[in-house]
């Protein structure tokens, strides 16, 4: 999150992210960006960086190891909301799963012109000697989508629950002078909160299935959004006709959606 700090008001106001297409960016893009530029978003006790994707093969964006010998397989995404998102990271899983440390020191050499051996940057990265096998025995899926892209952030949650270790690797995109952007990233969260970053004119409302699933129902069924007691119901007043509202049921996710009418109707 970035805010705008007013000094002599002390006060400050949330900045809100864009999308990457804004600045004319695809996947390819930023991929570049981050692969020139990763050695000061990953320090070298933490990743090594082993090879990125090339043009027009099936191959994870970004690749890396940690000190354990995992695999760290990156998918950018730049198109937000795809469902597509994180089972590409998936696939990729499979087809590098059979892969050993010949394989992975092969990929390695392609990008690395220093001529050392996989083996040898790991050390001289790390500090350990590890051996062939244990190279690739566990991998970590990094996907790394916009902030506002809640649906993929979801999806990472579910994932999350079956005991896959996947995990979402937020950035934000905020206009600054052309032709520059600012770029945030939240690297390596565990737990996220999908719709932190849903901007103004959007809005989540429980749907309060926890304390009366009639509410969960009678929204549901009827098409609106409703709110039952201080101080939710008085926050209704806030919505303006445009506004999208999610209907969120807890420990299930984003359940409906529609724009507000305008019309707010009370009831005794």
């Amino acid at each position: 999150m970035l805010l705008r700090v007013h000094a002599n008001a002390r006060s400050a106001t949330r900045v809100n992210g864009e999308q990457l297409s804004r600045f004319g960016l695809d996947e390819r893009g930023l991929q570049d960006v981050l692969f020139r530029s990763l050695d000061r978003l990953l320090p070298d006790e933490e990743l090594l960086l082993i090879a990125q994707s090339r043009h027009w093969q099936e191959e994870p964006d970004l690749l890396a190891l940690d000190e354990r010998g995992r695999l760290y397989i990156f998918e950018i995404k730049v198109w937000e909301s795809r469902s597509e998102n994180l089972l590409q990271a998936l696939r990729y899983g499979q087809i590098l799963g059979p892969y050993d440390y010949a394989a992975l020191e092969q990929l390695f050499r392609r990008f690395d012109d220093t001529g050392r051996s996989l083996a040898e940057a790991h050390r001289a990265t790390f500090g350990l000697d590890l051996s062939p096998s244990e190279f690739n025995r566990k991998q970590v899926f990094i996907v790394l989508t916009n902030g506002l892209d809640f649906r993929t952030r979801q999806a990472i949650q579910y994932w999350r629950r079956t005991g896959l270790d996947v995990r979402p690797w937020v950035y934000r995109v905020y206009a600054d002078a052309d032709p520059s952007f600012l770029l945030e990233i939240a690297r390596f969260a565990v737990e996220d909160n999908p719709y932190e970053d849903a901007r103004a004119g959007f809005y989540i409302l429980n749907t309060n299935h926890g304390n009366d699933p009639a509410d969960h129902a009678d929204m549901l069924k009827s098409k609106k959004a409703a709110a039952y007691f201080s101080p939710w119901k008085h926050k209704m007043e806030q919505l303006s006709r445009g506004d999208t509202i999610f209907l969120y049921q807890s420990a299930v996710g984003i359940v409906a959606m529609g724009r507000a009418s305008g019309k707010l109707q009370t009831a005794a």
